[in-house]
């Protein structure tokens, strides 16, 4: 899956856009969500119409023959950070697969945008940093620990606990872009009231990456009736469950209940999310792709 992934985006990659402009200490504050020092060399091209011409390079044009200018990558003074949610929840069907995708996704597209990537785990207690930082020496590291966090996680094992506990509101300087991805179910199957919402939502430019498959948002419709095994995934507790045609459209009602309670949480914080409804990369691509578009 993550040569998959780094082969889809290695020339189109996701367009972050953040919502608010970033603020340079050395730069001011620019209507652009991006600013830099524009001191990192990028390459050579020949001069057009309109370039500065305090970018000409006399070395390379006297050895080529022609009129060369430099080109120089602006560093974006944007952070982004990825907060995984590795609950147990996570783990049943493929959404450990929607979760990878999408976290690996976001942050190999950050570090093609210039801009400085982290990520972290949500686990049963509390918040545990991969680390924050730019090149792509760090991205492998953060690609490294994310994918030993979901194979565990896929594997019904415990996620491994060699991370420095840390708290949420430390893991990302203020103004900063947070994803958080999550199914945003608890124990018991009902929609997460999140308290830290507002303060999120304030602090960070905070966007939910809702994690969840046709049997959490609804429920599809099967041809006739059967017995299925419900497990719950945070208790491992096992229970049959007869399902008629009345049962099926009773589950289809309490799900489809449950996001537009999820829905209309995040609309009262005044935060838009990301619905991720599919394990399938090009589709994981095109929603997240859609989402920064349209902003």
């Amino acid at each position: 899956m993550r040569e998959d992934i780094l082969r889809r985006l290695a020339r189109r990659p996701i367009p972050i856009t953040p919502k608010r402009p970033a603020t340079s200490q050395l730069s001011g504050e620019w209507p652009s969500p991006y600013t830099g020092k524009g001191l990192d060399f990028h390459g050579h091209r020949q001069y057009q119409l309109g370039d500065d011409l305090r970018t000409v390079h006399m070395g390379t044009s006297v050895r080529t023959g022609e009129t060369m200018v430099v080109e120089r990558i602006a560093r974006r003074d944007v952070s982004l950070m990825v907060v995984l949610d590795c609950t147990a929840s996570m783990g049943v069907r493929r959404k450990t697969d929607m979760l990878m995708a999408a976290a690996l996704m976001m942050l190999y597209s950050g570090v093609s945008m210039e801009m400085r990537v982290g990520a972290a785990i949500h686990g049963q207690h509390g918040y545990r940093r991969i680390g924050i930082g730019s090149g792509q020496r760090h991205a492998t590291r953060l690609f490294n620990g994310i994918e030993r966090v979901c194979n565990a996680l896929r594997q019904g094992q415990p996620v491994p606990e060699d991370f420095i506990n840390v708290d949420v509101h430390r893991l990302l300087p203020s103004g900063g872009v947070l994803l958080y991805l999550s199914d945003f179910l608890d124990q018991r199957g009902f929609a997460r009231d999140y308290a830290s919402f507002s303060t999120e939502a304030r602090r960070y430019d905070f966007i939910p990456v809702v994690i969840q498959d046709e049997f959490e948002y609804t429920y599809p419709d099967l041809a006739d009736e059967s017995m299925l095994d419900f497990i719950n995934p945070e208790s491992g507790i096992s229970k049959p469950l007869w399902l008629g045609r009345k049962e099926k459209q009773l589950i289809k009602t309490l799900h489809e209940n449950r996001f537009n309670q999820l829905r209309k949480t995040f609309s009262g914080h005044g935060l838009r999310f990301i619905h991720v409804d599919s394990p399938v990369l090009d589709q994981v691509q095109k929603i997240l792709t859609q989402f920064f578009v349209l902003r």
